[in-house]
């Protein structure tokens, strides 16, 4: 088991309700996956300041509220989740925040999900991560594989974000 870093523990006791991003996840500002996530038109202390997660007690993990904006995050999940694939979902859902502060849609009907760009560029940031961490390759399928996924959509996924990693030079 990988042990993480101190800035990807997160703080588990919080109750039902909206929260700033930084009262789960005190120490990120220290991780180097949040420069991946800043842009020039939102830089990452003016994000992390801004974002809140919203715990819930629903069925579900986790994703974005873009009316919020805010992460919504199945208390379920926030409780008995791993720590791992908890703060890497985070870290891929404060990119969606990002990307709706840039006035970006996440929500492209016409694109299959695991062909958006906003997921692929949410994913890649916690793929990038995982590896930082050590997850081997098929932890990193493991992660990527949702219930709501087919495992040839999951291929294509990892396909994806690959693409997106080597494009950018950040693989």
């Amino acid at each position: 088991m990988i042990r993480l870093p101190e800035y990807a523990r997160i703080v588990r006791h919080l109750p039902c309700g909206q929260h700033p991003f930084l009262a789960l996840l005190p120490l990120v500002a220290e991780s180097p996956a949040v420069h991946r996530i800043e842009s020039a038109a939102m830089p990452i202390a003016r994000l992390l300041e801004t974002a809140r997660v919203r715990i819930e007690q629903q069925n579900g993990y986790i994703w974005v509220d873009d009316d919020s904006p805010a992460i919504i995050l199945a208390e379920h999940y926030y409780r008995r989740g791993s720590t791992r694939d908890l703060y890497l979902d985070l870290l891929h859902e404060l990119t969606h925040l990002r990307q709706l502060a840039e006035g970006r849609s996440l929500w492209n009907r016409s694109l299959h999900y695991v062909d958006r760009p906003t997921e692929i560029e949410g994913y890649a940031v916690a793929v990038q991560e995982g590896r930082r961490l050590g997850m081997t390759e098929a932890d990193i399928v493991r992660h990527l594989s949702n219930p709501w996924m087919t495992p040839a959509d999951v291929t294509r996924l990892c396909a994806n974000v690959e693409r997106f990693l080597n494009q950018a030079g950040n693989h």
